[in-house]
């Protein structure tokens, strides 16, 4: 039974303080869902959900607390306005800061990214290419926000997204080349070999990179404009930029 102390406990956690004091994530659709069962890292403390999507399950860890729910019940606990057979309740991945040397590979920092379907869409395209590690800078929306995991169609388990602040990321990674993706800068399609690797900087959706990583970033680089288009969205650029930097 879905007890109201549950039921409260479960709303909670859809506000990032809450999920930063229990150290809690939720996720929702079945999809997510049976990623998360099969991820070996994965900590799993409830599931809640609809008798037949609990049948349709061969075997399930017995530390884990199954609750069989109503769509009404789960409509109550759920984040989306058309509420999925599952909810659970599970507990972030680690992500610490790379001890080992990054400089060779491709690696993102974001640098004040708000919305989350932007950020869900940056982890999907990270994931697509391979890019083990996304760089959680200041003002950046929280990795598993419920918006967050759900657009980010389970790319949140493969990648590691490591809080950092701009100081930070430049202590930690001295010998790797560090990238602003601006309106001025070298060419994408200009660069050489070597000039490809490191972490690129993606700004704020409306205000860009911030000043206190200006007057740290060294090299820029851009995606030439043919049209009269003022911008690009984050997840797109990030995307064409990814797409460029690692191609064969």
């Amino acid at each position: 039974m879905l007890s109201k102390a549950k039921i409260k406990y479960i709303r909670s956690l859809h506000r990032k303080k809450s999920r930063q004091r229990y150290n809690k994530f939720i996720a929702e659709g079945s999809k997510i869902a049976k990623e998360i069962l099969n991820h070996p890292e994965m900590e799993v403390e409830m599931l809640v959900a609809t008798r037949p999507w609990l049948d349709s399950l061969p075997s399930i860890n017995e530390n884990i607390l199954c609750i069989e729910a109503s769509q009404q019940e789960l409509k109550d606990i759920s984040t989306l306005s058309t509420p999925n057979e599952v909810l659970m309740v599970a507990s972030p991945l680690d992500s610490n800061i790379p001890v080992t040397d990054i400089s060779q590979q491709v690696s993102l920092f974001l640098d004040g990214i708000q919305d989350p379907g932007n950020l869900g869409t940056i982890l999907r395209i990270a994931d697509w290419f391979g890019i083990e590690y996304v760089f959680m800078g200041h003002g950046t929306v929280d990795a598993y926000n419920p918006k967050v995991v759900q657009s980010s169609m389970g790319a949140f388990l493969r990648i590691k997204a490591v809080p950092i602040t701009g100081d930070e990321l430049f202590q930690a990674f001295p010998n790797t080349r560090i990238m602003g993706a601006d309106m001025q800068g070298k060419s994408i399609y200009d660069l050489s070999s070597d000039e490809r690797k490191g972490i690129i900087v993606i700004g704020n959706e409306g205000n860009g990179i911030s000043d206190i990583m200006r007057e740290k970033i060294e090299h820029w680089i851009t995606i030439p404009s043919r049209g009269g288009a003022e911008s690009l969205n984050a997840g797109v650029a990030c995307g064409i930029i990814c797409a460029e930097m690692l191609r064969c």
